[in-house]
């Protein structure tokens, strides 16, 4: 009698977990028939810790296996309304499975599984990144790499590294202004050597907009070390040491720039603003010369050098002005030798006007220049141009 009292309850324990196991197999016949919210109502029911009878199913790696791929298929179907994000819910599921699957017997099925929630998260990352969800597409690149280094997916204990996916998770959280995390993998992406330059450079970047100019300094230096031959690094060096103000390294790069790209028309004008400001003018002129010899469309050395002139011209017209009126000569010979500087500026600025006919500056110059030179029909020419744009 005993053993019968025992075999009943065995076989109503049994029943008991069949009917709850079979939960599951009606949410993966639900999903196989399109049947996405019914088929995920049940795996729900079927991981309720609140239903009492769901305490195997709970346990199970099967009923997580098959949630995920419920969502999963939300997500690929674009089905609405049930759940948000169901990838991210699929990719928690699966790891779940993983987790209660001690013995590894859903081992290969679940490789599987992962292998497709990766590219799902790839192509869903992209997609967020052109809809300006950066903050999505972080997550997809996050999430896919987690998945590449699960002990299921990798042959051996070394990091499985995927270099694109690093970069492009750095650029997601750049985007997204979560610089904590483009630093990360931007800094990771250039020990890499993956997209190396721009990975500097975008770390450079973040660090001067939180103001911190010595982790900036340092990181275009470290930049220099690794790509010595790269333009852009040596680029941000020159305008870092500009703008600190610090001339002699400034040269320093410059010369090593003009070096390496002999036909890098800005690198020469760099340097003549450079020397200009130091008052060095005459090596600014040289410099300025040098920029055109090399570029003669590049706008800014014709406008600077015909700035120096026509400063020059304005000065001497100054210090005529304030000569007594007995001083006849030095008064002629001053204004002479203004009208004399503005003829020497006048080619660089009708130049100047020639690479671009919009630059208020120039118009205006050339107006003064015009009128002071007595070219009275360019003058109403230049004076109209000026109008219409002022207007």
């Amino acid at each position: 009698m005993k053993k019968f009292v025992t075999l009943i309850t065995f076989l109503i324990i049994a029943s008991s977990l069949f009917a709850q196991r079979g939960r599951v197999s009606s949410a993966l016949n639900h999903k196989e028939s399109d049947e996405l919210d019914k088929a995920y109502e049940t795996i729900m029911e079927a991981l309720d810790p609140e239903n009492s009878r769901a305490s195997n199913t709970i346990e199970w790696p099967r009923t997580w296996h098959v949630k995920g791929q419920i969502l999963q298929d939300i997500h690929r179907k674009g089905v609405k309304n049930i759940v948000d994000e169901p990838l991210f819910k699929a990719h928690d599921a699966f790891k779940r499975a993983v987790e209660l699957d001690d013995r590894g017997r859903m081992e290969r099925q679940l490789q599987v599984d992962f292998t497709f929630l990766q590219t799902n998260l790839s192509n869903y990352a992209v997609m967020a990144f052109e809809n300006s969800r950066f903050d999505v597409a972080l997550e997809c690149f996050e999430r896919f790499m987690e998945i590449s280094n699960m002990d299921i997916m990798k042959p051996s204990e070394e990091e499985v590294i995927d270099t694109a996916i690093i970069y492009n998770a750095g650029l997601a959280a750049y985007r997204g202004n979560n610089f904590e995390k483009a630093l990360e993998y931007f800094k990771r992406s250039a020990e890499l050597d993956y997209n190396g330059v721009v990975s500097y450079q975008l770390v450079y970047e973040i660090y001067k907009e939180q103001g911190d100019s010595i982790a900036a300094l340092e990181t275009i230096q470290e930049g220099f070390q690794n790509y010595p031959d790269e333009e852009q690094i040596i680029t941000l060096l020159i305008n870092y040491y500009i703008q600190s103000d610090n001339q002699k390294e400034a040269f320093e790069y410059l010369d090593i720039a003009i070096a390496q790209n002999p036909e890098n028309a800005s690198y020469y004008t760099a340097k003549g603003s450079t020397l200009e400001r130091l008052g060095r003018i005459e090596e600014a002129i040289e410099a300025y010369e040098g920029s055109i010899k090399v570029d003669s469309t590049f706008f800014t050395p014709y406008y600077n050098l015909g700035v120096i002139y026509y400063n020059r011209g304005v000065t001497s017209m100054n210090d005529a002005s304030q000569l007594p009126p007995s001083e006849t000569e030095k008064y002629d010979a001053k204004m002479e030798e203004g009208i004399d500087y503005l003829k020497e500026a006048l080619p660089y600025f009708e130049k100047a006007y020639e690479l671009d006919s919009t630059e208020l500056a120039v118009l205006e110059t050339l107006r003064v220049i015009y009128y002071r030179l007595q070219k009275m029909d360019k003058y109403e020419e230049m004076n109209e141009k000026v109008q219409s744009i002022s207007n």
